[in-house]
This record gives C-alpha cells, sequence and structure tokens, in this order.
C-alpha cells in the first residue's frame, strides 16, 4: 500500500519511532480512514525496520508490512457471520490473545494493528486486552485507529499514547480574524473580552467559521503535545494558556456547539453558553 500522510503527520511518526521510545500502545485518532491506516503502518513499519533512519520504506521488513505479509505485524480482522463488523471476544481470545506471549518471528518487536478500534472491538474485547496492554510483554506493540479517541475505554486511553492526525484546513480572512478574537477572549483574564469576540459572531454562518478555525487551531494546540512546533501566533498563545486535556475538553465543547448551531438554536443563549464552558475549562483547578 501507499503512504498517505500530511508531511506533518509523517514527521509525528517517524519522530517518535526515533526518538528508540515508541510506547506499548498507540492510539491514532482524527483524519480520515486511509489517514489512519497508513499512521498506523506507517509505525508498524518503523518498529520492525531494520535501518538506521526508520522506517525506510525500501528494505525487505518495510515491504512486507505495506504488502501486508510480515510474519510479525498483524491486522485483526471482524469475525466471519458477524454483520455489525465487530471481533467477537472469542476470537479475539482465540486468534489473537493467545499468542501475543509468543515471541517474534523476524523482527524484534510484534505488532497488532486495530483498524477502527471504535468499530471492531466492543467494551468485553477491549476489557480482555486491557491486561495485556497493563503489562505487556517487551516486544509486544499495540496500535488503535479511531475517528475519535473517546471511543475507547478510558482505561485504554490513559495507558496509550494518543496521536491525533492534522488535516489541512484553508479559512477565510473574516474567520481567521474572529477565532483570533476568541482565543484572545480565552486567554483574558476578563470574561468580557471572551463574551465581546463570541457576540461579535451574531449569525450562524459566521459563528459557525469561526468555530471551524477555531477547532483547527485547537487541534494544531494539541499537536504540540506530540511534538510539532506551531507556527501560527495564535496556536502559541494556547499551548502557553492550555495543558493537553483542557485543549481536549475544548475541542469538545466547541464540537458540540457546532452541533447545536445544526439546530434551531438561540445563537445569542449559545454564546453565553460556550463562553461559559471555555472559562470553565481554562480556569478549572
Amino acid at each position: 500500500m501507499e503512504i498517505r500522510l500530511q508531511k506533518d503527520n509523517e514527521d509525528v511518526i517517524r519522530d517518535l519511532v526515533n526518538s528508540g521510545r515508541i510506547p506499548h500502545t498507540v492510539i491514532i485518532e482524527g483524519g480520515d480512514g486511509e489517514e489512519r491506516k497508513s499512521a498506523a503502518m506507517l509505525l508498524a513499519a518503523g518498529a520492525v525496520c531494520p535501518q538506521n533512519d526508520r522506517p525506510c520504506l525500501c528494505c525487505n521488513a518495510c515491504r512486507k508490512v505495506l504488502d501486508g505479509f510480515h510474519p510479525d505485524v498483524f491486522i485483526p480482522e471482524p469475525s466471519k457471520g458477524l454483520k455489525s463488523g465487530i471481533l467477537s471476544l472469542r476470537d479475539l481470545r482465540d486468534r489473537y490473545l493467545s499468542q501475543m506471549s509468543v515471541k517474534p518471528n523476524e523482527a524484534d518487536v510484534k505488532a497488532y494493528i486495530f483498524l477502527d478500534a471504535d468499530k471492531l472491538l466492543r467494551e468485553d474485547a477491549q476489557n480482555a486486552l486491557l491486561k495485556t496492554i497493563e503489562e505487556p510483554p517487551q516486544n509486544l506493540l499495540f496500535i488503535f485507529t479511531v475517528e475519535s479517541a473517546k471511543a475507547m475505554l478510558l482505561t485504554v486511553r490513559s495507558r496509550a499514547r494518543i496521536i491525533m492526525l492534522r488535516h489541512t484546513f484553508h479559512a477565510d480572512e473574516d474567520s481567521e480574524k474572529a477565532a483570533s478574537s476568541i482565543i484572545d477572549g480565552v486567554i483574558s483574564l476578563y470574561e468580557y473580552d471572551l463574551l465581546k469576540a463570541l457576540n461579535a459572531l451574531n449569525e450562524k454562518q459566521a459563528l459557525k467559521n469561526a468555530l471551524a478555525v477555531f477547532t483547527e487551531k485547537l487541534r494544531q494546540a494539541l499537536s504540540f503535545y506530540s511534538g510539532i512546533q506551531p507556527a501560527d501566533p495564535a496556536v502559541k498563545k494556547l499551548t502557553r494558556k492550555l495543558d493537553r486535556s483542557r485543549v481536549i475538553a475544548m475541542i469538545g465543547v466547541t464540537n458540540e456547539a457546532a452541533a447545536k448551531l445544526k439546530t434551531n438554536v438561540n445563537i445569542q443563549l449559545l454564546q453565553t453558553w460556550l463562553s461559559s464552558q471555555y472559562r470553565r475549562i481554562t480556569w478549572q483547578k
């Protein structure tokens, strides 16, 4: 297969591999399904690649991963006969969990890639994996791809390195300015500044566009915690004010507001609610 990733997303994976500190469990979220799969395959190739600059994508090990037949890289599939596209607990145990303690065949690491894990793995299957995730063998790597890491159990998320894929985003000048004003309001000591920035967006479409840009800047701020240095001054302000958990919480609230805009919501009430939620997240202890 071809690796299809934006350069900054690819750089995050390569930096993680070459740091020599690949976590036992990685969750890849964001982007579309093909991008997440590309990131997972790139990470698995890096884990088994024998070259100094990993993954080289040219050696025998890398090519085996990309072609889908490396003996130490496994991609669990949904159980046959189940229309829901899930991997049953029985198949997980019989086909995969029972083999995880076996040493790798060729590489130093065995990698298990659970594509679309939010659809593939029910709660019982995630719980069955949890003991191995908590106490993994030295040579075992779990990679989960999901639309949102929130779909995974908290007990799994808390033991994983979460990588959020960025996506190319183009915004008009007015939306950029509005999003920057929201950021200034978020980091301000005075709630009035945030309310003023939001209240200036008195049309649904204007607020929708500004929140879309703000969300992208939050995602860029989140990428900062995966090693990508932001170039946008507004994003730098966010990283100085908010830690990773607060950025994630703000993305969730902003997405909720965007969903409310699709309904017959009162825009003034939504602006007030949004301001209170942002302030709660920013200033909570």
